[in-house]
């Protein structure tokens, strides 16, 4: 009895500590704003809603908007990066990650540093993306109104417009890697590198979609190439750090300087001191 109870201790010890210990190993990460162009707004999660600027930092929760003619590109603490088009609203539903044992330099990584969870809502609008390869643990999903995209490692452009006549239309085009359009069929749609799934919805009917897949055409592979363009560029000039140190925390303390050396005696000169 005494050896089974204090086995049942010890696995609720060792349970309670795991949990404390993932716990502490996935925080919210942070997500640096560059390249704006037009008018780009933050709403926050306690409803205020400010101008962005190049450098800001957002996290999850916050949502941001483009008008028309706008842009802005978001640099991702796991090295993923995303170009939000104009006349749409991305809203950060969450994302977290495991701290990063030392500053990376974001244009050198073919996979994410460290576990991490992402999960994007695109309520309208457009954007492209570039996903380093994820790790197993990883995750990384966008959201539309009437469907999502799974994605393990890509550079992809999502669309979502609906128009004034009551339909709505969801493309995915995949420009590298593999990507899985979810929720508009009970199936999941791959759409495969270099192909695209466009789908129409009618809101009074949305049970039977139309859906096409295709050959990225022409002007969807010169619209991503030059997005794709836009963030590998930002991603030379960004170094990824953990929160507490982009947010300015105090540099080590660095060590005491030795002291200096004794001086030399001077050399004693024969007969002095007698």
């Amino acid at each position: 009895m005494k050896i089974s109870a204090l086995r049942f201790i010890f696995c609720a010890f060792v349970a309670i500590a795991l949990s404390l210990n993932a716990s502490a190993q996935t925080a919210a990460g942070q997500i640096k704003v560059a390249k704006i162009e037009g008018q780009v707004l933050k709403l926050a999660a306690n409803g205020t809603t400010t101008p962005l600027k190049d450098g800001d930092v957002l996290t999850e929760a916050d949502t941001v908007t483009t008008g028309k003619g706008s842009s802005l590109v978001l640099v991702f603490m796991n090295g993923s990066s995303v170009k939000l088009g104009a006349d749409s609203r991305l809203a950060i539903d969450e994302f977290k990650m495991d701290p990063l044992a030392q500053p990376i330099n974001a244009s050198t990584l073919k996979a994410e540093p460290s576990v991490s969870k992402t999960t994007l809502n695109l309520a309208y609008g457009e954007m492209v993306g570039d996903v380093k390869k994820l790790s197993k643990s990883s995750s990384y999903s966008i959201k539309t109104p009437v469907g999502a995209a799974g994605i393990r490692g890509t550079i992809y452009r999502i669309v979502f417009r609906p128009s004034a006549n009551g339909k709505a239309f969801f493309t995915i085009s995949t420009a590298e890697g593999h990507v899985l359009m979810q929720g508009v069929t009970t199936q999941d749609i791959p759409v495969d590198e270099g192909k695209e799934v466009v789908v129409e919805i009618d809101t009074d009917n949305p049970t039977h979609p139309v859906i096409v897949t295709q050959d990225i055409p022409q002007a969807t592979a010169t619209v991503i190439q030059a997005a794709a363009q836009d963030l590998t560029k930002i991603l030379t000039e960004t170094v990824i750090t953990n929160p507490t140190e982009s947010a300015g925390a105090p540099a080590p303390t660095p060590a005491p300087a030795p002291p200096p050396p004794e001086p030399a005696a001077p050399p004693l000169t024969p007969g002095a001191g007698q």
